[in-house]
């Protein structure tokens, strides 16, 4: 029989001083946001807001970027040490102290990708695969991403976040590797992350079910329809805004929306916007400021270019510019 290529370690227990602390994961995980971003920089500039525009689904590219990226450098390909673990000597392994084969790993790290990437996602209008989406969406940000956050901070013990307890693996510090972890972890962080979830998806089957005639009383239907037909629109957003300022009240009605194309035409998209606001938002006419902020960029979940010019006008001043 040959012998194995394979590296043998040696199975020692680890002691729980030796699982990776608290401030010394965060800083791991920073620099791996620093790492995907620089690796999505140049890719958005490829790319431009022709093919990925800020305000749409487009984010959801930074998927093909960061699973790989975790994935892969967190399995038994990259010893379980992304570039962040790496420079603090850090390293994901299961309880054998073992790096994770590459299905778990990957596993691991779409669940921790998914809060991330959808956070942020946004649509033009709202239909049943919209409203679907935003089931999903709700679900991983406020429900996956709520118990990766609680679970990291209550569960001292390992400090196993949601993604470990899914997969059953450990950050330690990194000459722990081939270090058996002792049988510390319970499934009580698991089941309440369960539970979190649980909770979250049904606060959001009731949003998703009430969010249609939301909408229709925010941004009536015809108006959406009179927006989307400006060139460049990707999706809007209206917003009431009430400031106190030297004993006085101040409240403006603030529609933002997001424009594909170039910057020259963010002025006209403005003029389009309050016109439609003026004549089909209940609201904008009597408010004391009719503001239009239009937002251009691109945006891939990993990195994102936006930049935001606001045009701040009371109603009889965007009807005396529009000869309204």
């Amino acid at each position: 029989m040959e012998p194995s290529a394979e590296p043998v370690f040696e199975t020692r227990p680890v002691s729980s001083s030796r699982f990776a602390g608290f401030w010394r994961r965060i800083g791991a995980l920073f620099i791996d946001g620093l790492v995907l971003g620089a690796i999505g920089f140049p890719v958005g500039l490829l790319l431009g807001d022709r093919f990925a525009p800020a305000g749409t689904p487009a984010r959801l590219m930074g998927l093909l970027f960061v699973i790989p990226y975790l994935g892969l450098m967190g399995s038994e390909a990259g010893c379980g040490q992304t570039l962040g673990k790496r420079l603090l000597a850090l390293r994901v392994v299961d309880a054998n102290g073992q790096p994770l084969p590459a299905g778990r790993a990957f596993l691991r790290a779409t669940v921790l990708s998914l809060p991330w990437i959808f956070n942020g996602i946004r649509f033009g209008s709202i239909g049943s695969v919209v409203l679907a989406t935003l089931w999903v969406a709700g679900v991983l940000v406020f429900g996956a991403g709520g118990a990766i956050i609680g679970s990291y901070f209550l569960n001292r013990r390992t400090r196993q976040a949601f993604h470990d307890l899914v997969v059953g693996s450990y950050v330690i510090e990194a000459d722990g590797l081939g270090s058996r972890v002792p049988a510390t972890s319970t499934r009580r962080p698991l089941a309440a992350s369960a539970v979190w979830i649980g909770v979250v998806a049904a606060a959001a089957t009731a949003m998703v079910t009430i969010l249609p005639n939301l909408m229709a009383r925010e941004i009536p239907p015809v108006l959406m329809e009179s927006i989307a037909s400006i060139p460049g629109a990707s999706s809007m957003e209206i917003n009431r805004i009430t400031t106190w300022g030297g004993g006085r009240t101040s409240k403006a009605v603030v529609a933002v929306l997001w424009l594909r194309g170039p910057a020259d035409g963010a002025q006209q998209a403005s003029r389009e916007v309050a016109a439609a606001m003026l004549r089909l938002h209940p609201d904008a006419a009597d408010a004391p400021t009719l503001a239009v902020t239009v937002i251009r960029g691109w945006d891939i979940g990993i990195a994102s270019s936006t930049s935001a010019v606001n045009f701040v006008k009371t109603p009889a001043q965007w009807r005396a510019e529009l000869g309204m």
